[in-house]
Formats: structure tokens, C-alpha cells, sequence
């Protein structure tokens, strides 16, 4: 935790601010209908687990529940300067020229300086930056790494917050919902919380530029579905692993029903007596 003194503190934008705005811009552009929040505790650490279609996905669920919800992205977002520092650094590039040198350091400053703003503002509304183990970690590294994320995870699930996960992993290139991975129902079972089974169904694609460009956006029905938690005194009395195993499979069964038609909804419900 960073304990020096944050200038720009007074001027971050609150959570609430962007949410309504995002809300009455994606509601004038798709047809969004939702069911279940009910079933979103008002209180205490939780998991919400679902399927991933589209960057529409994290709109949708931040717009939809109340709760401040903490997303994990992808450690690029946080750190949009990068791209072009890189560039700038190039041996070929005429920043790297001696008499545009103070330039270049002026530049690398004011756009670190952006970056550092614009991901505090980020984890402020809720999102943590994570890295992918392929980006140059040998696999000690990697595993290290995600130790260290997972025992933070736990640390902010067992604090109150809920924590958005999508178990594929990333999102679906064909529309079809993938193998769901462990990690969800691990962190639940180490932190003591509930998992929280929810689905999207439209969203695939819909936040392309094709789907603008054709009009296939514009009041394109999506629909989000929450279904019954699966509390900690409901997971399987088995070892970590393989209690996260059937939790795994419990989870991909009623976030399929949770995004397959309305009338499913009823036999994710049923699901809840299962464990």
C-alpha cells in the first residue's frame, strides 16, 4: 500500500459519477434486462462468477448491481502510456536524437505522470491490475506471482468486497461459453465466502465496430441474470482441490442455464440444493 501523500487526491471522479453516465449510455444504446439482483448480498465478500462475451460484460455488470464490484483486468489498461513510451525509446526514434533529449525526458514524465493518475482512478472504481503469466515469466516466476494475487484476492474478499471473476479465463471467440478454470471456486473456499453463479446472453460481439456500423448494436436485447448464491456452508467437505473441482462443475452448470433462455433461470434456482 502506497502511503505517500497523493496530490491529486481532491480530484479523482467517484464511482458513482461514470456508473449513472455508462448506465444511461449503454441502456439508450442496447436493450438491457435484468434479473436476480436480489440475489447479491447487501453486505460481506463474495465471488460473482460469470461467462465472458464481450468488453460489454464489465458495463453491464458494474451498471446493474449497486455493490461496488472489483474487476481484474489485464495490467495493459492500467498502464496506457507504455505503448508509447516504447516507441519513443527506440534507437530509431528522433526523440533519441541528443538535442531533443530534454524533450524526450519532459514527454516520459508527463505521460508516466498521466498513466499514474489514470490508474489510481481505475482502482478507485474498483479494478485491480493483474499479469499474465505468458508475458515473460518463466514459470518459478509465474507461480510465485499468483500466489502472491490470489492471497491478495483473499485479503479483499475476506475485507467485504466482491470480487468479479470470469472462470474461462478470457473472453469466447465463437459466442459458445468455454471450460470454466478452478481459481473462483478456490479463492471461495479460502476466503469464506459465497460464490455468486450470474450469465450474460447478446453481448457477444456487440461492442465491435461492425456491430455499430451495421446497426446491429442499437437495441440489441442482453440480458443479465443473477441466480442463487452458493453459500460456504454448502461447499463440498472435501479437500481444496477437489472441493474446487465440484464447485467448478456446480458453477459452469447454472451460468449455462443463467445465460440460455429466460425459463432456465427456474432450474439454476433448483441447482442450490445440489451441494
Amino acid at each position: 500500500m502506497e502511503d505517500s501523500i497523493d496530490l491529486f487526491e481532491p480530484f479523482y471522479i467517484p464511482r458513482d459519477v461514470p456508473r449513472l453516465i455508462l448506465k444511461s449510455l449503454i441502456n439508450s444504446i442496447y436493450k438491457i434486462e435484468v434479473s436476480g439482483l436480489e440475489n447479491v448480498p447487501l453486505k460481506g465478500g463474495g465471488i460473482l462468477v460469470c461467462n465472458h462475451t464481450d468488453n460489454l460484460d464489465v458495463l453491464v455488470q458494474g451498471t446493474s448491481i449497486d455493490r461496488k464490484i472489483v474487476f481484474l483486468g489485464k495490467y495493459e489498461l492500467f498502464n496506457p502510456q507504455e505503448p508509447i513510451l516504447k516507441i519513443m525509446n527506440q534507437d530509431d526514434s528522433p526523440l533519441s536524437t541528443p538535442i531533443l533529449s530534454p524533450v524526450k525526458l519532459a514527454l516520459e514524465s508527463g505521460l508516466n505522470a498521466l498513466g499514474d493518475v489514470y490508474s489510481k482512478q481505475l482502482k478507485k472504481w474498483g479494478s485491480m491490475p493483474i499479469i499474465r503469466a505468458s508475458e515473460g515469466m518463466n514459470a518459478k516466476t509465474a507461480l510465485d506471482y499468483y500466489e502472491k494475487l490470489e492471497n491478495y484476492i483473499c485479503d479483499i474478499l475476506r475485507s467485504g468486497e466482491i470480487v468479479s471473476i470470469y472462470p474461462e479465463g478470457t473472453r469466447t471467440e465463437t459466442g459458445v461459453m468455454g471450460p470454466f478454470k478452478a481459481m473462483a471456486a478456490k479463492l471461495a473456499i479460502r476466503a469464506n465466502v459465497p460464490l455468486i453463479p450470474s450469465g450474460i446472453s447478446g453481448a457477444w460481439r456487440m461492442s465491435s465496430p461492425q456491430a455499430f456500423l451495421t446497426g446491429a448494436a442499437f437495441k440489441t436485447k442482453i440480458t443479465y441474470n443473477v441466480g442463487n448464491i452458493i453459500p460456504p456452508e454448502q461447499f463440498p467437505k472435501e479437500s481444496e482441490k477437489k472441493a474446487a473441482k465440484m464447485l467448478t462443475e456446480e458453477l459452469e452448470k447454472r451460468v449455462y442455464y443463467l445465460t440460455s433462455h429466460w425459463e432456465r433461470r427456474g432450474q439454476s434456482r433448483r441447482f442450490a440444493t445440489v451441494l
